[in-house]
C-alpha cells in the first residue's frame, strides 16, 4: 500500500514545475504515513534512471530533490507502505527495475503463496527482492519478452490477476524510454484502515484516504504535461481516473491511448 506519482512532458521539467510547490509539498508529507522507504526513476536523456532508499521519504532531502531539482521529460516516484511481512530494505523498495524498464505499485495481491507460484525462482531473483510487485513485475516481463509489447503485456497481467485475485490492488506505474503506463485496477480492494489507525495521525490522516485510497488521478497542463497521481493531493484540475482501465503515454508524441482491463468484468 503505497503512493504513486509520475509526470510526462515535451521539455526536460521537474516535477514541482508539473504540479507546483505546493502539490509537491503536499505529496512529500504522504510519507508522514507511508514510512517505509521511497524511490524514483526518470528519463536522463534516453536512459532511465532509478534511486531508492529505504528510509522514510516525509522530510527526506533527497526526496524534495528529486521533485524539484531534477528535470526531467517523465519521472515516477513512490513512497512505501509495506504489506505485512515484506521487510523495509532497498530491495523491496519501489520502483523495481529489469533493463530499461521500471515498475511502482500501489496495492497488494493475496494470497501471496498462491501468486508466488506463478514465477521461478530466477525469474523473481532477476527482478530482486521477495514482494508481490517483484512477482507482479516478472510476470510482465515474461509477456513482454515473448513477444507483447509492453502495454499489451501489462494489461494482459493484469486483467490475468484480477480475474484470480479478485480482491487485489494493482495500481501501477511503468517507464521504459518510450512510455508512461498508468494503470488504476483496484475494484472489490479492502482499504488498509487498520494500518491507517496504528499510524495514529487520526485527524491528520491525508485526504481521500478513508473512502478512495487506491483511486488514482491526473491532469493535464496547458503545456501538453501530463500528472499522475494517487489519492491525498486536494488541489485544482485532478480528474479521477476510470475504474479498472490502462493508459499509456507515449513520451515522443504525449499522445494518450486508453484501454479498459478485461479483469473487470472477472472481478465483479
Amino acid at each position: 500500500m503505497c503512493r504513486l506519482l509520475a509526470h510526462a512532458s515535451p521539455t526536460p521539467v521537474t516535477t514541482r514545475e508539473v504540479i507546483g510547490d505546493a502539490s509537491c509539498h503536499e505529496w512529500q508529507r504522504l510519507g508522514r504515513l507511508h514510512t517505509d522507504g521511497w524511490g524514483t526513476a526518470w528519463l536522463d536523456g534516453d536512459e532511465v534512471r532509478r534511486y531508492r532508499d529505504a528510509a522514510r521519504g516525509l522530510d527526506n532531502p533527497d526526496l524534495t530533490d528529486a521533485l524539484g531539482d531534477t528535470p526531467s521529460r517523465a519521472r515516477l516516484t513512490h513512497l512505501r507502505l509495506a504489506t505485512e511481512g515484506f521487510a523495509t530494505r532497498v530491495q523491496n523498495t519501489h520502483p523495481f527495475r529489469v533493463g530499461d524498464i521500471v515498475l511502482a505499485h500501489n496495492g497488494s495481491v493475496t494470497p501471496y503463496a498462491q501468486l508466488r507460484e506463478k514465477v521461478t525462482d530466477a525469474e523473481l531473483a532477476r527482478v530482486g527482492g521477495e514482494t508481490d510487485t517483484a512477482v507482479v513485475f516478472a510476470l510482465i516481463l515474461r509477456r513482454h519478452e515473448a513477444g507483447e509489447s509492453l502495454f499489451d503485456a501489462v494489461t494482459a497481467t493484469v486483467s490475468e490477476l484480477r480475474g484470480e485475485f479478485p480482491t487485489s490492488a494493482l495500481n501501477l506505474l511503468v517507464l521504459s524510454p518510450d512510455e508512461l503506463i498508468a494503470v488504476h485496477a483496484n475494484e472489490g480492494a479492502p482499504i488498509p484502515h487498520e494500518l491507517f489507525e496504528e499510524s495514529g495521525l487520526g485527524d491528520d490522516l491525508p485526504a481521500g484516504h478513508v473512502d478512495h485510497y487506491y483511486q488514482l488521478s491526473w491532469r493535464r497542463s496547458e503545456d501538453g504535461s501530463i500528472a499522475v497521481t494517487s489519492s491525498g493531493l486536494t488541489g485544482d484540475g485532478w480528474n479521477r481516473m476510470a475504474p479498472e482501465t490502462a493508459v499509456r503515454v507515449d513520451l515522443s508524441t504525449l499522445q494518450v491511448e486508453r484501454r479498459e482491463l478485461l479483469g473487470a468484468s472477472l472481478a465483479a
